[in-house]
């Protein structure tokens, strides 16, 4: 670490040198929102972000950000969550029956279900989304995606210590505008969106977003039945928005949305491993055949099912100094997912569950407004959360059954988790020198979780015990409290108008909570992290070269780690990770029309201590598991699951205009190394490579659009979920090469 920061130091020092600094100081940045007075100009636009929950260009914040604008995500062909990885350094985003783990610089987690909120947080247009579930990146009234590298825990809470993904939709504009686009692509898949804008009146303005999409052949074919697997049935999201603007410095927002989505693309797939186990043998009946990469052989359907909605309110109001800011927000969600636990065509270990969500939230927010030397932003938050199993099923079939021979045995839990959080926050930022300033903020927060419920077992379809939940007896306590002051610390100077270094230093905690698939575990503690960075921002050569750098460190402690016992999902703590790394993103304008960007990022990420990691293969110093089950074995010196030690990631625009119209072609390359699926470093991903690519033809008014364009061109076979489980190695692949047609009209 201290090399690397020596090395941004030696970075830093040569960009500022007075040669360097008198070519930035003829050509200063433009304020906020403003064009070029040369309207021929070629460079680079500014991006605006919100990262410090106020309006700053990219390049005057300190803080490493990754911004994908809407015409980012047009020309790369992003249409989830998943996507944004392949254009971000240092994030991964697995993915695990349905559900969205996002993973900056090595921070993320492993576990889902009810309660088990992000460390990476996800945020829509202010409103705090705790539902992993949830995919509203799919609509097209994207206007920009934030991802803020780092723990965020003092302007944005405390489920925010990797960093966090903010979406920010467009607003509706006074006057009409629509847009509409139908793809047609490789396993008959349909893909229809539609935006509309809009004044109804003086002071209101409308949007509408709607997307639906459809595949009608899988990727692979359950040996099973012969049906198809790896399918989306059906994906339909919609969201509107209102703007009221009552009079001057006033703004009403109002925003609704809903999803509804059916599929089993990311159906997991049993991948044998030497020295791991699973049922495919033959006291089971095996082997069995699992056919090709993307096929299974499973007696018990997957699905996962999601019905999701919610509504925002957000009011701003300008005062004289200081603007306020309310954002009111409540959502709800169902998600369904079954789940053949053993992968295999035999009377094994299934899962069916239907997890339901509800929250509501609750800002209030005062800025500074003015110019002079103090910038500041305050502001009170409440969250609430009910989220629980409604119910989930675990069945235990008489093939495996050891503790009733011969009899099936259902285990079903119908509970809930409470969840009531306040917090305080304030930071500011004050010039003590001329072009230096330094940054301080704090945030204080309180929270208590409750869980009540009952556990059923049956057998051979007979009711044999109930109890509460959890169980009474065990010491489980039914309410736990937490309480934690994050802070934030950072110095920044300019060293000339377009070239920012910055070094800070910040603290965040990821909320404990109650483990709610199995009756007798206890509760897990949180987590913390605290982070050192140092980073320089730069534009150069008149704004034709942005190129940002930062250089981290992190002590990660309490680490919450997932296991698996009999098919309940447990969480639990007890490791600590020294974390250090680089950040290198950039954007270069060669010529008119002709752009490359890219970035990398290397993440070392060991656990320092972890004495109860679990163990899945015999190893020298540990004891021996016994077959599907788990030792405890020191961690230490290990990598951390889901994180490779470098991405890598290198895209080209490239548009000429003619009497015909405007061609534009566009190519980007991703690539990823190897990483675990667990802390014993056993299940693996080897590195791997991305290609993506399109071509496409507008109109010379710019109303008709037609694209060809192709994902996965190398048909590279990877995983987005991998998974250490007592059946064995469970595995979701990514999705192969995919290509098709996209027409576009707007108005």
């Amino acid at each position: 670490m201290k090399t690397l920061l020596l090395s941004s130091v030696g970075i830093l020092a040569l960009i500022s040198s007075p040669a360097l600094a008198q070519d930035q100081n003829a050509a200063p940045a433009p304020a906020l929102d403003a064009a070029p007075a040369d309207a021929g100009f070629v460079g680079l636009e500014e991006i605006v972000v919100t990262a410090q929950r106020r309006s700053e260009r990219l390049q005057d914040v300190p803080v490493a950000v990754t911004a994908v604008t809407a015409a980012d995500l047009s020309a790369v062909g992003i249409q989830s969550s998943q996507d944004l990885s392949t254009v971000t350094p240092g994030l991964t985003i697995p993915q695990t029956s349905g559900y969205t783990q996002p993973r900056i610089r090595g921070v993320g987690t492993t576990s889902n279900g009810p309660g088990v909120e992000n460390p990476v947080a996800t945020y829509i247009d202010g409103v705090y989304i705790a539902s992993a579930p949830s995919s509203l990146l799919t609509l097209n009234n994207i206007d920009r995606v934030e991802v803020l590298k780092g723990p965020q825990g003092t302007l944005f809470g405390r489920n925010a210590t990797g960093g966090l993904i903010q979406i920010v939709t467009k607003d509706p504009a006074a006057t009409p505008g629509a847009a509409a686009n139908l793809t047609y692509g490789s396993y008959q898949t349909i893909i229809a969106d539609a935006y509309a804008t809009g004044g109804l009146s003086d002071t209101l303005s409308a949007d509408i977003a709607v997307r639906y999409e459809h595949q009608g052949e899988g990727y692979g074919t359950n040996l099973f039945n012969g049906q198809d697997v790896g399918k989306l049935d059906h994906d339909f999201a919609g969201r509107v928005k209102f703007l009221l603007e009552p009079a001057d410095g006033t703004e009403i927002r109002l925003a609704v949305d809903y999803e509804d989505r059916d599929s089993d693309r990311d159906i997991q797939h049993l991948r044998p491993q030497a020295g791991v186990f699973d049922f495919n043998i033959p006291p089971f009946g095996g082997p069995f055949p699992l056919g090709g990469t993307y096929d299974v052989n499973q007696n018990y359907a997957f699905r996962n099912k999601l019905q999701a909605g919610g509504a925002s309110l957000q009011v701003n109001h300008e005062l004289e100094d200081v603007s306020l800011q309310s954002i009111t927000a409540y959502r709800t969600s169902e998600f369904q997912f079954n789940l053949d636990l053993d992968l295999l065509p035999i009377d094994g270990f299934t899962a069916y569950s239907k997890a339901k969500f509800s929250q509501f939230s609750q800002e209030l927010q005062l800025s500074s407004n003015d110019t002079g030397p103090l910038k500041w932003v305050g502001g009170l938050y409440y969250f609430h959360s009910k989220d629980g199993w409604q119910p989930i099923v675990i069945g235990i079939g008489p093939l495996v059954n050891q503790q009733v021979p011969g009899a099936a045995v259902n285990v079903i839990d119908e509970n809930y988790q409470k969840t009531d959080a306040v917090a305080a926050y304030a930071q500011a930022t004050y010039e003590i020198a001329d072009d230096t300033n330094l940054t301080l903020g704090g945030r204080y927060n309180y929270e208590r979780k409750s869980i009540a419920g009952t556990d059923t077992t049956l057998v051979s379809g007979v009711p044999v015990l109930t109890t509460p939940f959890p169980r009474p007896g065990l010491g489980i306590p039914t309410k736990i409290d937490f309480n934690r002051f994050n802070y934030r610390v950072s110095l920044d100077h300019k060293f000339g108008p377009d070239i920012l270094g910055y070094v800070s230093y910040n603290t965040g905690f990821k909320s404990g909570g109650f483990v709610l698939a199995k009756v007798d575990a206890q509760p897990f503690k949180p987590e913390d992290i605290k982070a050192t960075e140092a980073g320089l921002k730069t534009q150069l050569f008149d704004r034709h070269l942005r190129l940002n750098a930062a250089g981290f460190h992190y002590d990660y402690r309490n680490i919450q780690v997932q296991r698996f016992d009999a098919g309940s999902q447990l969480i639990y703590n007890g490791a600590r990770a020294e974390m250090y790394g680089l950040d290198l993103d950039g954007e270069i304008v060669l010529a008119r029309g002709l752009s490359l960007n890219g970035g990398i990022s290397y993440v070392h990420a060991r656990f320092k201590s972890f004495p109860q990691a679990d163990l899945i293969v015999p190893r020298a110093g540990c004891p021996v598991p016994p077959p599907g089950g788990v030792v405890p074995c020191e961690a230490a010196g290990n990598r951390l699951p889901q994180t490779p030690d470098y991405t890598f990631n290198i895209g080209g625009d490239y548009s000429i205009d003619t009497d015909a119209g405007t061609f534009a072609l566009n190519a980007t390359y991703y690539r990823s190394g190897k990483f675990f699926a667990a802390p014993d470093n056993v299940a693996f991903q080897g590195a791997y490579d991305l290609i993506n690519a399109s071509i496409s033809w507008t109109d010379p008014d710019d109303r008709v659009t037609l694209k060809l364009w192709g994902k996965n061109l190398g048909n590279t076979v990877y995983t987005t979920s991998l998974l250490e489980g007592f059946t064995g190695i469970d595995v979701s692949y990514g999705y192969p090469r995919t290509y098709g047609v996209t027409a576009g009209v707007k108005f």
